[in-house]
C-alpha cells in the first residue's frame, strides 16, 4: 500500500529560492516548486483509434522554471524534461503508457533519482504508474505496498501499478493497493519510456475511458527527484493530459 500528502507550497522567499538551487546545482536534487507549464484544455476523446494517441504535450525547457529558467538543463541531464504522452495498443492484451521526454540519458539519468508517474481514471477507477530506471531504494522492501515482508527484486526499469484507491476519511491522504510491477523500456534514442500495461490488470476492455487524474503535485504524468519518497519541495515537471483515450477493439 503506498500513501500520498497534498503539500502545503506557500510562503517561499528569495533566500530559500537560492538555497535550493545552490543545492540543486551542486548535488542534482534539491528543493523547489512544482507547476505545470500547461493549461488543461477542454477534454477531447480518441473515440477508440486503433494506433498510438497523443493525449498531452508540455513545453520543452521549462524543468525547475518556477524557481529559475536556467535550471532547465539540469532537467535534460537527469531525463526529466517531460515533452509528450501517448497511448497506444502494445501486443495482444496490452496498452503503452509513453512518456516522451526533451532527452534521456542512456543511463536513465541518474537510475535510483529520477521518479516518473502518471495518473489516470479506467471508467473512472483511479490508477497510478510509479516507477524508476531502477527502484532498488523502494523496489526492495517497501512496507507501505502490502509486498513486503519479505524482501524481492524488483527487476530493471520497474514500474508499479497501483489501484484500488480510497481517501482516509476526515483527512487528505490516500491509499493505493498495488495491483503489479511491469518492467517499462527506456530508449535514450527517442527519448521515450515505454510501461507495458496489460489491460486486464487495471480492468480495462474494448470501450473503457482512460481518463486524465491528478498526482500528487498536481500533474497528470510527472517527473520528479525522488529517493524513498518524493517532496513536493523538490525541483519537478508536470504534464497535464488534455484528451480522453478510448481502449479499441483488438
Amino acid at each position: 500500500m503506498t500513501v500520498h500528502t497534498n503539500e502545503d507550497h506557500s510562503g517561499r522567499n528569495d533566500m530559500k529560492t537560492k538555497r535550493y538551487a545552490a543545492v540543486l546545482l551542486a548535488a542534482l536534487v534539491a528543493g523547489a516548486l512544482f507547476a505545470p507549464n500547461s493549461a488543461l484544455a477542454k477534454k477531447k476523446k480518441t473515440k477508440g483509434k486503433s494506433g498510438p494517441v497523443v493525449v498531452g504535450t508540455d513545453s520543452a525547457g521549462d524543468w525547475g522554471a518556477a524557481v529559475d529558467a536556467n535550471l532547465a538543463p539540469i532537467g535534460d541531464a537527469l531525463g526529466q524534461d517531460l515533452v509528450g504522452a501517448e497511448i497506444g495498443p502494445g501486443e495482444k492484451g496490452i496498452l503503452n503508457f509513453v512518456i516522451k521526454l526533451n532527452s534521456l540519458p542512456a543511463n536513465g539519468g541518474i537510475p535510483e533519482v529520477s521518479r516518473y508517474s502518471w495518473d489516470f481514471n479506467v471508467d473512472g477507477e483511479a490508477v497510478e504508474l510509479d516507477g524508476k530506471y531502477t527502484n532498488y531504494s523502494r523496489g526492495i522492501c517497501d512496507p507501505t505496498s502490502g509486498q513486503c515482508p519479505p524482501p524481492r527484486d524488483p527487476g530493471q526499469q520497474p514500474f508499479f501499478v497501483r489501484g484500488n484507491c480510497t481517501t482516509v476519511e476526515g483527512t487528505n491522504v490516500v491509499t493505493c493497493q498495488e495491483l503489479g510491477i511491469v518492467q517499462a523500456t527506456f530508449d535514450a534514442a527517442k527519448a521515450t519510456i515505454t510501461i507495458p500495461v496489460p489491460a486486464e490488470l487495471i480492468n480495462a476492455k474494448p470501450g473503457s475511458k482512460i481518463t486524465p487524474g491528478v498526482g500528487l503535485f498536481g500533474g497528470t504524468v510527472e517527473a520528479a527527484p525522488a529517493a524513498f519518497l518524493t517532496s513536493g519541495n523538490f525541483p519537478a515537471d508536470g504534464l497535464l493530459v488534455t484528451v480522453e483515450y478510448v481502449v479499441p477493439k483488438v
